[in-house]
């Protein structure tokens, strides 16, 4: 649009000076350039029209750290009478709230069809990402003209953070902790009245009380009922929230990379676990039950979408008042200045910046 201007001014002072000094030479120059300004203008009216462009990001689900792809759709509804060179304006922040980034990016729209151009682009810390599509611009054939219409189109994505290896150790208490719960295990029976693991036949020293008479009349020999072992969890993972509006969004993200990576070491090892946040939109506590990958991903979705803030309160004090009669082995609470506290006593502080990577793989973890 500055172009555009200028051409116009320089239009009526080679008028001026024609006039001044009566050239026929510079009355034509003049009207040629006129001539060039009008079509050039007329022209971008009409690939501005014509022209509609979109934002969006297939991938809505990625690891921080990894390029993701935001995706530019461009169709032309009529021909914009050849190639034209676009120029938008996308504005990227970090959910909820974060600092704007703005950014130009230069793209090709084809002449009469449907294209798309695929930018990648990388952030380092986990969390909800909103791009917004706000300005396009449109050129000319020469490059130098150029006219833009403010849009509003946006695109989400949802970066988790990095998992990375921590050795841990279970002890039998652990791997045969007893407790009530909904979920039972599929390989083991209990003793859980209500629920029924496999019916099967009778072997001597079964109880009495388990015989399946029914089934057993029908088929002409004694039939046991076996019953179901709840699957308790005796671990609970809580992620803390003091101080986490005040702490920057690299340090953020390493809090999250430790409560990943401890989560995820314990599904690895088949320890079902509690994991328990504070979520400021709900004015409580929020606690979800991890029994393998889907539920490892499920609550780290749930954690991102969870409004940050509140009173600072001590999660630990908080879940052992609500959940007093709870039966639980070792409760893990990490903070978000990155001390990791087990069972009450301080456990590993990840306050140094250093290599998480290699920090967590230098640790074990004896549950």
């Amino acid at each position: 649009m500055i172009h555009l201007i200028m051409a116009v001014l320089l239009i009526l002072l080679l008028i001026y000076v024609a006039a001044l000094y009566e050239s026929t030479a510079l009355v034509l120059l003049a009207f040629l350039l006129a001539g060039l300004v009008g079509s050039a203008f007329l022209l971008l009216l009409w690939r501005l029209a014509m022209l509609d462009v979109d934002i969006t990001i297939p991938m809505t689900l990625a690891e921080s750290g990894r390029p993701v792809g935001v995706r530019f759709p461009m169709r032309a509804k009529r021909t914009l009478l050849g190639k034209t060179r676009v120029r938008v304006l996308v504005e990227g922040r970090q959910l909820p709230g974060m600092k704007k980034k703005r950014i130009w990016l230069t793209l090709f729209a084809p002449s009469a069809s449907e294209e798309t151009v695929r930018k990648e682009v990388t952030m380092h810390c986990a969390g909800g990402y909103e791009y917004r599509l706000r300005r396009v611009r449109v050129y000319d054939w020469t490059g130098w003209f150029s006219l833009e219409k403010r849009v509003n189109r946006s695109a989400v994505t949802q970066l988790l953070p990095q998992v990375h290896e921590l050795p841990i150790r279970l002890s039998g208490a652990v791997r045969g902790f007893f407790g009530e719960a909904e979920v039972y295990d599929d390989l083991r029976g209990g003793t859980d009245q209500s629920q029924v693991f496999q019916i099967r036949a009778y072997v001597p020293g079964d109880r009495l009380q388990n015989i399946h008479w029914k089934l057993s009349a029908k088929s002409d020999e004694l039939m046991v009922r076996e019953h179901s072992l709840p699957k308790g969890c005796g671990i609970v993972l809580l992620l803390g929230s003091k101080g986490m509006e005040r702490i920057s969004p690299g340090q953020r993200d390493r809090f999250l990379q430790i409560a990943a990576s401890v989560s995820f070491a314990m599904v690895d090892a088949g320890c079902p676990h509690i994991v328990s946040w504070q979520d400021a939109g709900v004015g409580d506590l929020v606690r979800m039950r991890v029994d393998d990958e889907e539920g490892f991903y499920e609550w780290q979705l749930l954690y991102l979408n969870a409004r940050a803030g509140g009173p600072e309160t001590d999660i630990e004090a908080c879940y052992v008042q609500k959940y007093r009669s709870e039966r639980c082995l070792h409760r893990i609470c990490i903070e978000p200045d990155l001390k990791v506290r087990l069972d009450g006593k301080d456990w590993h502080s990840f306050a140094k910046k250093g290599d998480l990577k290699e920090e967590l793989g230098a640790l074990q973890l004896y549950l």
